[in-house]
């Protein structure tokens, strides 16, 4: 992909550079109804453009507003198992660097990994601890520095009656789910919630110096926690579900972010 390329033709659509842009995890698509004056942007109308191919990411960037704030979503990411590399999954990141955003929002569809939180809450996440071992023959972890936005994710959740829970969300590789060893090593690592995404982008937020907080939808329990058997239907099904609070908390969010950086 020529980035440049891609992001004169994304230009073409944006008015106003967005305040607040946001990758949005497996099912949450939803979100995007609450956008007005929007414009949509398939990736395979971006010349040179990465395709996805896993249900629920459609594939499109669509800009308008929300709350009066210009926001632009990438409705589907693109994953390391898929075949892309590192650098290439975070160009989503790269083309949100270009207009300056006050905040970036990576948000994700993931196995809770804590019986006492709720199928269909969220999480907000402090660190990542890398379980692909891609870079390494070890896990390793990735402390975030807890910046104002951070605290203001918070904020905005306690003041709505939204239940946010805060923990580090674990890296693996996919596409197949974790087995239950492998899930009680990540839990002993200290981990809350597991996905095959978000690290790539994250990794690129931090290479650009790009402020960003990682919201996950806690859509299932990983495997062995309860009996049942892990499918991605399971996971598009529960964040369906819980559509309507994670998009009132991101509108909320959004409309507070679009001030002035703090």
């Amino acid at each position: 992909m020529n980035l440049n390329k891609a992001i004169n033709y994304i230009s073409k659509f944006i008015k106003d550079n967005p305040k607040v842009c946001i990758i949005l995890g497996s099912g949450l698509d939803n979100f995007t109804k609450l956008i007005s004056d929007k414009i949509i942007i398939p990736y395979d109308e971006i010349p040179s453009f990465y395709k996805t191919s896993v249900e629920g990411h459609k594939g499109e960037f669509i800009y308008g507003t929300i709350n009066n704030v210009p926001t632009l979503c990438a409705k589907g990411r693109f994953h390391y198992y898929e075949g892309y590399t590192f650098k290439q999954v975070g160009s989503l990141i790269e083309i949100f660097n270009h207009f300056n955003p006050n905040l970036s929002i990576i948000t994700n569809s993931s196995g809770c990994l804590n019986i006492d939180w709720d199928i269909g809450s969220l999480m907000i996440s402090n660190k990542i601890i890398d379980f692909s071992f891609i870079h390494s023959t070890k896990a390793e972890e990735y402390p975030f520095k807890k910046h104002s936005f951070f605290n203001l994710a918070k904020d905005i959740a306690k003041k709505n009656n939204i239940l946010l829970n805060e923990g580090a969300y674990t890296y693996t590789i996919g596409p197949s789910y974790e087995t239950y060893p492998e899930i009680k090593e990540i839990i002993g690592l200290g981990g809350k919630a597991v996905g095959m995404s978000t690290f790539p982008e994250y990794l690129m937020c931090k290479k650009l110096n790009l402020d960003f907080i990682i919201i996950s939808c806690l859509t299932n329990y990983g495997a062995g926690i309860q009996k049942n058997k892990v499918t991605h239907e399971e996971v598009l099904e529960n964040a369906d579900k819980s559509k309507q609070i994670f998009s009132c908390y991101l509108s909320k969010l959004i409309e507070n972010i679009g001030r002035p950086k703090i």
